[in-house]
């Protein structure tokens, strides 16, 4: 197979789409890294086995794009989706086969780019997506597999993604044919026989009524009043139509969504202007049980077929949602400050034992002092001052107040320290807040201290220092 299918004759009509065009160019780029890739004369065997992979997915994707192999009817190809599938799942897995084919260099200057795809296709809470700066920790015998595996986990995702798409399309698109065929055959049977479901209502006593085509004494249902009833309905529904668009965001993928959810309310629009004057001349509309002219008709059944978007609403949540879920949409949008901690990657230790988590790269969200703490952990040396690693079973220091406080502190110069190291409450002022306090402990005493016990008003003894109990030069808090 070759890529003479660009230049034949049935191409011409294939290439006019945008996807077809985007399949071209990046299969072009794909052979050009793998010609640049043998051309080093670095390959090995095994990685010389998948540069003739690579080729052959190429040119599958290629066929595919330009109609070549499969060639199925256009009907069922537009239905089915063979040829996008074909040609995007074979660049896919070029794509991901071709990090066996990177140099070093190559293999890491694409870590970017792996974790930038992986974020932007699988959700953000999936186990599978990686940071920068732990992909970099890793050496690059398990870079290679670990990034191979990551690009084909969010080709994958997203192909999937495409497919549950197009389903979702096809099933609008036949809701849509169903309630077309619906309407037809109700105007065919009401059209022919207008007493079956009369659309008149009486204005007055003296024998006027109104119909949707015509009013005056005497009228009696006939055949156009179902036509008018229903382009009513029809036209409100192709204003909610117009409304419901304009709330769908844009998007690059084969499959017109959009269009088959507006196609779709055109048909509603029309049965439910039907159903909803066949409701009032029933009686079944609580406070509503007959209409004064043929202008309260007609706007009513322009009223019932712009309802009908309280049910075809869910299918645009739906369909917003399946959007959303492709790259650029909000479900796959990172969290707020998500690389502020990355999670630690544990490499083997150069003796065998235990892993030993992998250092945070510095300036990812990481900073430098502790970058150094965690790099030395697990080696036996100190691992930073007293302030920065306590010891063993000893409590964490609380980096939310004041390290520095001293044992015989007053309420207020808790209260001036707090304020001091911008750490006082915005909410309340200190009257306020000593109010509440006084309210709940009870009155000061002369140190200022709330809820002070009886007999006494210095203040409590301070807690006796924990033994050590890590390395020494270092003390236990209590």
């Amino acid at each position: 197979m070759t890529m003479g299918g660009a230049q034949g004759g049935e191409a011409t009509a294939p290439r006019r789409r945008i996807w077809v065009q985007q399949v071209a160019v990046e299969t072009n780029r794909l052979k050009m890294r793998v010609d640049a890739a043998r051309a080093r004369g670095d390959l090995t065997e095994p990685q010389e086995m998948v540069a003739v992979g690579v080729d052959g997915f190429i040119e599958r994707a290629r066929a595919a794009a330009f109609r070549d192999d499969p060639i199925p009817g256009r009907l069922a190809n537009w239905w089915r989706g063979t040829l996008v599938e074909a040609a995007y799942r074979n660049m896919h897995s070029a794509r991901s086969a071709m990090l066996d084919l990177y140099t070093d260099a190559e293999l890491r200057a694409e870590i970017p780019m792996v974790v930038a795809r992986a974020n932007a296709t699988l959700h953000r809470d999936d186990p599978r997506r990686s940071t920068i700066a732990e992909l970099t920790a890793l050496p690059t015998a398990r870079l290679r597999p670990r990034m191979r595996r990551l690009v084909g986990d969010s080709y994958e995702k997203l192909d999937l993604e495409h497919a549950q798409l197009r389903s979702f399309r096809n099933i609008v698109l036949l809701a849509t044919a169903f309630l077309f065929v619906c309407v037809v055959v109700t105007l065919v049977f009401v059209y022919a026989r207008p007493s079956w479901v009369p659309l008149c209502f009486k204005t007055a006593d003296d024998g006027v009524n109104a119909c949707p085509s015509h009013a005056g004494p005497g009228a009696q249902p006939t055949g156009p009043d179902i036509l008018v009833a229903t382009a009513m309905g029809g036209l409100g529904g192709a204003f909610a139509a117009v409304l419901s668009i304009r709330n769908l965001k844009g998007t690059a993928n084969p499959y017109d969504v959009p269009v088959a959810l507006a196609v779709l309310k055109f048909p509603l629009g029309a049965m439910t202007a039907i159903l909803g004057l066949v409701a009032i001349k029933g009686g079944f509309a609580p406070g509503l049980s007959n209409l004064d002219n043929q202008g309260q008709i007609l706007a009513y059944a322009l009223l019932f077929g712009f309802s009908q978007q309280a049910l075809s609403r869910l299918l645009d949540k739906r369909a917003q949602d399946l959007l959303e879920g492709l790259p650029g949409g909000d479900a796959a949008a990172p969290l707020p400050n998500a690389k502020a901690e990355p999670p630690a990657v544990l490499l083997p230790a150069d003796g065998g034992g235990a892993a030993a988590p992998a250092p945070p790269v510095p300036g990812d969200g990481a900073p430098a002092a502790e970058a150094t703490a965690t790099a030395t952990a697990g080696t036996g040396e100190p691992t930073g001052t007293e302030e920065e690693v306590p010891a063993a079973g000893s409590a964490v220091p609380d980096k939310d107040r004041p390290v520095d406080e001293p044992d015989a502190a007053t309420q207020q110069d808790q209260f001036d320290q707090l304020r001091d190291t911008g750490n006082a409450r915005k909410d309340q002022s200190e009257d306020e807040e000593a109010e509440l306090l006084e309210k709940e402990f009870g009155a000061p005493d002369a140190q200022g201290i709330y809820g002070a016990p009886a007999g006494g008003t210095s203040a409590p003894p301070a807690a006796a220092p924990a033994e050590p109990s890590g390395p020494a030069g270092q003390e236990g808090q209590s």
